[in-house]
């Protein structure tokens, strides 16, 4: 089973719906939902529009309150997910649940599995 994906606002807002968003989650998008897109509006702005709001579960009235920023980032992960690459790299997380980046440091006497000098 592959990974949730969001994408963490740098900018949260609150919807028209009154729920405060501080991260936006990521579904792939389908063939059928470009269909969609394209019978929704003849215009292609309002078809990608159409296609973020699906791949992010916003409303496109929302979508449109989204500062400049936050926008980069899912046009981005748009085009990543059109082209089949790994949205988690893109993201910046592992693709594995629960996976933690690993921290990486020098190595002291006395920690585990290192030996004590003397």
């Amino acid at each position: 089973m592959a990974a949730s994906l969001s994408i963490s606002l740098k900018f949260p807002f609150t919807t028209a719906a009154g729920v405060c968003l501080t991260s936006l989650p990521i579904t792939r998008l389908k063939r059928k939902d470009i269909g969609k897109a394209q019978a929704y509006s003849k215009d292609e702005g309002l078809q990608e529009d159409f296609l973020f709001a699906k791949m992010t579960g916003m409303t496109i009235e929302d979508l449109a309150e989204l500062d400049i920023a936050d926008s980069k980032v899912v046009t981005e992960v748009f085009r990543e997910m059109a082209d089949g690459r790994d949205l988690a790299a893109l993201l910046g997380r592992s693709a594995v649940d629960g996976a933690k980046d690993a921290a990486i440091r020098d190595s002291e006497p006395g920690d585990a599995g290192v030996p004590a000098v003397g």
